[in-house]
């Protein structure tokens, strides 16, 4: 009966936590909002749940079904102060162990998983997303196939949104921060040896209009922007170049970048000119932390005049100071219309929420790990406090003898006490060596944090040492208000 009521509440729990778990779900993960309970799935839980329930209470009724004495069987139902076998208390004792070592482990990995969330928030970025608007826009390539066609277009939109009130500068990258696109290329450094075979350094390629870092709010930390002088000239003309500080450091250490030249990675003639780096700019965060390949591979970034190679697929960032920005979307829709009546924008979206988007996988199984861990807890708690309450039910007798000896009821607290919390000290060391070995698991899916984080497990330990302390005291508290000649009755 228990483990049916048990079950029932466990179904209800899986429906009722269903609905929290896909508000959580990123809508960029692909079929998750699918999810629903499956029946099958549900029906074999259920069923290891009843089992579990059935193989609990065979154990005890197996045992008493099979004590030689029925006499001694009686005897043990109608004292209150008999204690079990050591083999069973051992027993007992070893489950809360394990389960104040299975709280430890979540409890640490929660711990862990929330600082590492916490340090992908507060990562820097390299650029202002506060104000960003992000279009994106995409032209058709049957309508536009010259270049000269493209870069009309998105020359004439940006001198048309730059109008609208409310907007401080707009610019458009073919190669945004978040925008779940990356374009690298392998470049060479004019002058310096090839570099093996296979050895090629690469970089990330973003193709913007000259007033993209006002727009993105990066300060030009050497040289300058884009600007006229830039614009495509005849054929044997150097293309500028802008580079991140990544790149100076890297390829450019101990000398002035300004000047110098790489050959021109985004043209097959190997006649053309190399690209002059005019400027450096910050280096910026594309992608969510931890799952930037750029980072992860240290890779450099350039960025090219987008006059200079125009691209069919853009996105336009507009930096505004308005609050509501839905005036602001309409009145872009409207210069898109009135430059192509078919030309459609695709996904609208602000840089804050770009970058909250890619962070919503990570949330979700914190939040996951965190509830799991929160369970784990209060298992712990409850199993503690069973074998607390147990413990000082079978000891009656042997407490009451030590009151009427003349034991102080504060050393059958600490007594009491002292046995719980070392149950307590050794499921903490154990569960300090899984928490080892999860974090060594974790470690690489994580950002920014340690195999053994010391604020994440003193932490999940004084968490559960609160727990720990208030199932042992409840016990501890009742066994001091024994009546000694009620407990010597009981024989």
């Amino acid at each position: 009966m228990i483990a049916i009521i048990g079950a029932v509440a466990g179904v209800l729990f899986t429906v009722w936590s269903l609905d929290a778990i896909l508000a959580l779900t990123p809508p960029t993960v692909p079929r998750f909002h699918e999810t629903k309970i499956d029946i099958n799935v549900l029906g074999f839980t259920t069923f290891v749940a009843l089992l579990a329930g059935v193989l609990v209470g065979v154990w005890p009724a197996w045992r008493i079904s099979n004590t030689e004495s029925i006499s001694l069987a009686l005897h043990e139902v109608g004292s209150r102060g008999s204690s079990d076998d050591a083999g069973r208390q051992r027993m007992r004792s070893g489950l809360v162990i394990t389960q104040v070592a299975l709280a430890i482990v979540l409890l640490a990995g929660a711990g862990l998983m929330l600082k590492s969330f916490w340090h992908a928030q507060n990562a820097p970025l390299g650029f202002d997303p506060h104000g960003v608007v992000n279009f994106d826009i995409s032209l058709p390539e049957a309508k536009y196939k010259k270049d000269e066609q493209k870069d009309a277009f998105w020359a004439q939109l940006l001198a048309r949104v730059q109008t609208i009130p409310g907007v401080e500068a707009a610019a458009t990258s073919a190669n945004s921060p978040f925008d779940d696109s990356e374009w690298d290329s392998g470049f060479h450094v004019t002058g310096t040896p090839p570099a093996p075979f296979g050895q090629k350094p690469a970089a990330e390629v973003s193709p913007v209009s000259s007033d993209y870092f006002r727009v993105m709010g990066m300060p030009i930390l050497l040289g300058r922007g884009f600007g006229p002088e830039d614009q495509p000239g005849e054929k044997g003309h150097s293309r500028s170049i802008i580079i991140d500080d990544l790149f100076a450091r890297k390829y450019f250490a101990g000398k002035d970048p300004i000047g110098q030249h790489i050959d021109d990675n985004q043209t097959t003639d190997e006649s053309a000119p190399p690209m002059t780096i005019v400027g450096i700019v910050p280096r910026t965060r594309n992608e969510a932390p931890g799952e930037d390949n750029s980072e992860k591979l240290q890779m450099v970034e350039e960025y090219l005049l987008a006059s200079q190679d125009p691209q069919s697929s853009n996105n336009l960032h507009v930096r505004t100071n308005l609050s509501d920005i839905g005036p602001l979307v309409a009145a872009v829709k409207r210069e898109v219309q009135a430059l192509d009546p078919d030309q459609p924008i695709g996904q609208i979206t602000t840089m804050d929420d770009a970058i909250a988007a890619s962070l919503a996988t990570r949330r979700l199984t914190m939040a996951l790990l965190a509830t799991f861990a929160g369970l784990a807890l209060v298992l712990a708690s409850v199993g503690l406090y069973g074998v607390m309450a147990l413990t000082v039910t079978q000891r009656t007798r042997e407490l009451g003898i030590r009151m009427a000896l003349g034991a102080e009821r504060a050393s059958i607290f600490r007594l009491v006490l002292g046995h719980g919390m070392s149950l307590m000290a050794v499921g903490v060391g154990v569960g300090l060596i899984g928490a080892i070995v999860l974090g060594r698991a974790l470690v690489s899916l994580l950002y920014n944090v340690a195999t053994l984080d010391p604020g994440a497990v003193a932490t999940a330990v004084f968490s559960l040492l609160v727990v720990a302390l208030v199932a042992c005291c409840v016990p501890a508290r009742r066994a001091t208000r024994v009546d000694p000649i009620i407990a010597l009755r009981t024989e």
